[in-house]
């Protein structure tokens, strides 16, 4: 029953898309998501040993400033959901609801604007999108967009110019139902949150098929309307199971894992049902609440340059950080500072910058929140064993590595 109802809930995201996810055209105010009103019992991803409801740890981040007001001009959003920090730390921002990508400085200068609303994409033409929840900026130039209700993926040239798409409505390979995040991994592949299948799908940086996997349910390694995703140093992939209440880690499964069944064709005819692969989640934290280890709609995720792991919780306007290690850290709280935000932030976006700045996208607000730090990590073992001298050693957590090494499929830390 319990898990019937949380499916209806989390259902509304996709049946009333077009206005839980922004009004069109029509310029009406968004339908909020409901809130939940069932607490989920605590078997799944619940910790043992539980942390008091009322300890936050330490305060780590703090607030810096905030970019955007509501609107259609250069320097305003509407209902902005991802953002990716790319070169020169400049935003590549999700402007949902207008149905555009805003490109702004860190410091929310506008730079360029690319899209405007409807279904076209065709190549070196200015892009049209519906409702882009997603995008992804490579050192290369090209952006990766997540055309959300338009169920495909569009990838543009510096200039914003449409150099190919894949994807359409559906189950099948090089099919989406409401595509939300992008990631790229060492291999060069692209990872794609496909939310509304409640599964990751993987393609070459031309959109040529590897494999997905995952499909909805409550238990271990499947999905409920996830809505972030983002992947540390050695590609495991770090997924807000949003309709779960959890966070969930995968390892890269590699070109070794490729399903190599035959795909759809753009005509629709298939050869053979495509075969998901199987992977199992090596962490599993998180259950309903507000307290440590607790969401209520966690939807953004990203991995500082230092090797935390931060997470926004829509619903409770809070970013929970853990170490590399998901050892909870501390939080910060929209509550806890004086914002002068018209209406309570929602939280969706979220990404980190070369100075381990944090940035939030607020689709209450129509703004991006940008966080600092106000002390600097610590290393997880502050000193060397058997020395009669402590000297500093290096953070435990994985340091980034470059672009074009191989990475490592480790197992991942234990289930808690």
């Amino acid at each position: 029953m319990r898990a019937l109802l949380c499916w209806l809930w989390f259902s509304l995201i996709l049946t009333g898309a077009p206005n839980s996810l922004g009004a069109a055209e029509t310029g009406a105010e968004p339908l909020p998501t409901p809130t939940p009103t069932l607490t989920p019992s605590p078997e799944i991803g619940t910790p043992t040993k539980a942390l008091p409801k009322s300890w936050v740890g330490e305060k780590i981040y703090t607030f810096d400033t905030q970019f955007g007001s509501k609107g259609s001009g250069l320097n305003e959003l509407n209902g902005p959901e991802g953002i990716y920090v790319g070169p020169n730390d400049n935003l590549y921002i999700a402007d949902t609801q207008n149905s555009r990508i805003q490109v702004w400085t860190c410091d929310g200068q506008p730079l360029k604007s690319f899209g405007s609303y409807g279904p076209s994409a065709v190549w070196r033409n200015e892009p049209q999108f519906d409702h882009p929840a997603g995008v992804l900026a490579l050192p290369n130039g090209k952006i990766y967009v997540a055309d959300t209700l338009n169920h495909r993926i569009v990838v543009l040239d510096p200039d914003g110019l449409v150099l190919s798409s894949w994807g359409r409505q559906g189950v099948r390979k090089r099919q989406f139902n409401m595509p939300r995040v992008l990631a790229k991994d060492h291999f060069g592949n692209i990872w794609v949150l496909d939310s509304g299948n409640s599964r990751v799908s993987n393609f070459n940086e031309t959109g040529k098929f590897n494999f997905t996997w995952g499909s909805y349910g409550t238990q271990n390694g499947l999905l409920n309307i996830p809505l972030g995703m983002a992947l540390n140093n050695i590609d495991q992939g770090i997924l807000a199971d949003t309709g779960n209440f959890r966070i969930q880690v995968f390892n890269d499964m590699g070109p070794a894992y490729f399903d190599q069944s035959p795909v759809t064709t753009e005509s629709g005819s298939v050869t053979e049902a495509p075969i998901p692969v199987n992977n199992t989640p090596v962490t599993v934290i998180g259950w309903y609440g507000d307290g440590p280890f607790q969401f209520k709609e966690p939807a953004g995720v990203s991995v500082t340059k230092s090797g935390n792991i931060v997470v926004a919780d829509g619903l409770t306007g809070r970013v929970e950080i853990f170490n590399g290690r998901f050892d909870f850290i501390g939080q910060w709280k929209a509550s806890d500072e004086n914002l002068g935000l018209a209406s309570p932030p929602r939280f969706r976006g979220l990404a980190c910058d070369s100075k381990n700045r944090l940035y939030v996208t607020d689709i209450q607000n129509n703004c991006v929140i940008r966080l600092k730090l106000i002390k600097s990590d610590q290393p997880i073992i502050s000193s060397a064993v058997g020395t009669e001298e402590p000297t500093e050693t290096p953070f435990m957590t994985p340091t980034p590595t470059p672009d074009d090494s191989v990475p490592y499929g480790g197992a991942g830390f234990p289930i808690r």
